[in-house]
């Protein structure tokens, strides 16, 4: 039953209670990792039979007014999302006892911190399985609270201080959206339960539309969409690594699960719903994939990517959309199929990039691209658990990548649209998505190269030693997962199944295997390939006769005798340079015999994010002209308070119409 579920409520609120009250940080970190993974079992214990075809759990319990009565219902959506994101959680908190650990070295106290990381959890359950508004926003701000203070974790850092306020302000800007399309149900339903909601949003009553547009609107900003996604880069920037990687892969989750569940309630859609969603997934992964081309901060490319990832599975749900409105299954099947898949796929490979480049933090104290290179050799563990990852969110095969996007790529070539007009905008789509496949493969062949191939950029930088265990198994577990489900993506189908299902597919549940079949057996074909070929390799490395070789009259190599980040992807970036704004720092060498060195370093700066900074500053040059104005210009000023005087009229007279 649900209560068993719930049961896992109170067990993360006492694991919490202990990590704060608890004298030492070790046991702070075993309580909340203890508290995490008896609350998993409970929650896999309840769930597992959903993703296999169960019956949904349910259980309503009678509440005060405003309430009312509480619901908890925890259908093959909600199943699929708890059932990784509890699990990946606890893995961050694992991950988290090593990445802190200089942090308690010199005393910090890390008792709250580990107790955010339960709140998170316990956000999580609420807001996959609750079925009250009033409830579900409580669950929403828990997260996003966590989430933020977490963030802050260096709070001594101004920059961390200003990234984290950021993210606190835009997650609440999605939140007051939020409210206000759940104040406009309420006004249209007297209730805040969610199956109330769906009779209402099935209705085809005229405020659908505006509903659509609104929750659309919060939940993109939760999911960091462009050009929503200002926020991401500073946040996952500032944010200790395992926090990165739990706030990309996991947290924001809550923003395409909501989306599902209100598709869900709403029913069958109107087109243009499915085209603004596979246009705004399109426009979404395809900035967010330029903007990772040029980025030197590894952890900001990868929050970059998080907003193309998310556009790719919008896309997703964009083609899913059409074929409902279509009434075409196969497209419906592909669509949402390919979208749910992605959901999981990229959790699984951004948690592990972002362990990686957590661990590459940890031993060189940075994580700029123009002074790193060469960590191979130093940190040759985590090289290959990134480079999996790198090759995972190209969506190259073997990997897990490749097969959620292969999904997206079969509904949009699939030829169904009802119209000329349609199949071109589809076949563009999947264009655009080619394209951002393709400069995603650019980026992670950059960022890899640049921090583990080569030599150091900058000669001084020291170099420490690879993760230790309690860092390096959470992303051993990950890598396995993205290269099991490349290999065998009857696992991933499996786990969406369920959940596919909810969908109007009819006869269709069966096409994801079919179509899958033939990509199986090829990708463990390549993988085999690989492995072979890797192992030979291998052997004949360690069998060759290594001495000197004739280097053309060389005799030491420099840093500067390799590409930095700027100049390996310049030529691209040229192409885009509207899109990609620079600062540009540089001091000049002086006269025929320079006494001081050169400098010139360059930055690509978010363009939403400077054009935004840009229109406010010019609105508060406006604001401060008028106000000078007003004491030297009479007509001026009198015209400025007819004007105020007429809005508080007309605020006057509506308040007693009404």
């Amino acid at each position: 039953m649900t209560g068993s579920l719930l049961l896992s409520v109170p067990v993360l609120l006492v694991g919490a209670a202990l990590s704060l009250g608890l004298r030492s940080n070790g046991a702070r970190s075993a309580a909340a990792i203890a508290s995490q993974a008896i609350a998993a079992a409970l929650v896999l214990a309840r769930v597992a039979p959903l993703l296999r075809g169960g019956e949904a759990l349910e259980i309503v319990w009678p509440w005060p007014t405003p309430i009312d009565s509480m619901a908890f219902r925890v259908d093959a959506l909600g199943a699929f999302f708890l059932a990784w994101s509890l699990p990946m959680t606890l893995l961050g908190t694992i991950y988290a006892v090593g990445y802190l650990r200089p942090y308690f070295d010199r005393g910090r106290n890390g008792g709250s911190h580990f107790a955010l990381l339960n709140m998170v959890a316990l956000s999580f359950v609420l807001i996959y399985s609750v079925q009250n508004a009033l409830v579900f926003l409580l669950g929403w701000e828990i997260a996003a609270l966590a989430a933020w203070l977490l963030v802050i974790w260096d709070y001594r850092n101004q920059k961390i201080r200003f990234a984290g306020f950021n993210y606190l302000i835009s997650t609440h800007v999605g939140l007051f959206v939020l409210v206000a399309a759940f104040m406009l149900l309420h006004s249209k339903t007297d209730s805040m339960d969610f199956a109330v909601f769906g009779k209402f949003l099935s209705s085809q009553d005229p405020t659908r539309g505006t509903l659509f547009l609104l929750l659309g609107a919060s939940f993109a900003l939760k999911s960091a969409f462009f050009p929503f996604h200002t926020w991401l880069p500073r946040a996952h920037s500032a944010a200790p690594a395992h926090i990165s990687a739990l706030m990309s892969g996991v947290i924001h989750k809550a923003g395409l699960f909501a989306f599902l569940r209100f598709t869900l309630l709403m029913g069958r859609p109107d087109e243009w719903m499915g085209w603004s969603v596979l246009g705004f997934g399109a426009l979404s992964a395809f900035f967010g994939v330029l903007s990772t081309s040029a980025e030197r901060d590894l952890k900001r490319l990868l929050g970059y990517s998080s907003t193309e990832n998310v556009g790719i599975a919008a896309m997703g749900f964009g083609v899913g959309y059409l074929g409902w409105a279509w009434g075409v299954p196969a497209l419906t099947v592909c669509g949402f199929g390919g979208g749910l898949l992605h959901v999981l796929n990229h959790a699984l490979f951004k948690c592990l990039l972002f362990y990686a480049a957590g661990a590459i933090y940890r031993a060189a104290h940075t994580v700029d691209l123009e002074r790193l290179g060469g960590l191979a050799r130093r940190l040759p563990r985590t090289s290959i658990l990134f480079l999996i990852g790198s090759l995972a969110i190209s969506a190259l095969p073997p990997l897990n990548g490749f097969v959620s996007e292969f999904l997206i790529y079969a509904g949009l070539l699939a030829g169904r649209a009802p119209s000329s007009q349609g199949s071109v905008v589809t076949i563009a789509a999947a264009a655009a998505l080619a394209f951002v496949g393709a400069v995603s493969a650019l980026s992670m062949t950059r960022a890899f190269g640049l921090t583990f191939l080569g030599v150091p950029r900058e000669p001084g930088l020291h170099v420490g030693e690879d993760a230790p265990g309690s860092m390096l198994w959470p992303m051993v577990i990950h890598a396995a997962l993205v290269v099991a489900i490349g290999v065998a993506p009857d696992l991933g189908i499996a786990a969406i199944g369920a959940a596919l299902r909810l969908f109007p597919i009819e006869s269709s549940a069966s096409t994801l295997p079919a179509l899958l079949a033939p990509l199986a057996w090829a990708s463990r074909a390549l993988a085999g390939a690989l492995l072979v070929a890797g192992v030979i390799g291998w052997r004949r490395g360690r069998a060759a006769r290594r001495s000197v070789t004739w280097g053309c009259g060389t005799t030491a190599t420099s840093s500067r005798m390799q590409y930095t980040g700027s100049s390996f992807s310049e030529q691209f970036t040229r192409f885009f340079a509207s899109f990609l704004p620079s600062l540009r720092r540089e001091r000049l060498p002086e006269g025929p015999f320079p006494q001081q060195p050169g400098h010139l370093s360059t930055h690509h700066v978010d363009a939403v994010e400077r054009r935004m900074f840009e229109v406010l500053g010019h609105g508060e040059n406006f604001i401060a002209q008028a106000f000078d104005r007003i004491p030297e210009q009479p007509r001026f000023a009198f015209a400025a308070g007819l004007v105020a005087l007429v809005i508080i009229g007309a605020m006057v007279v509506g308040g007693v119409g009404r």
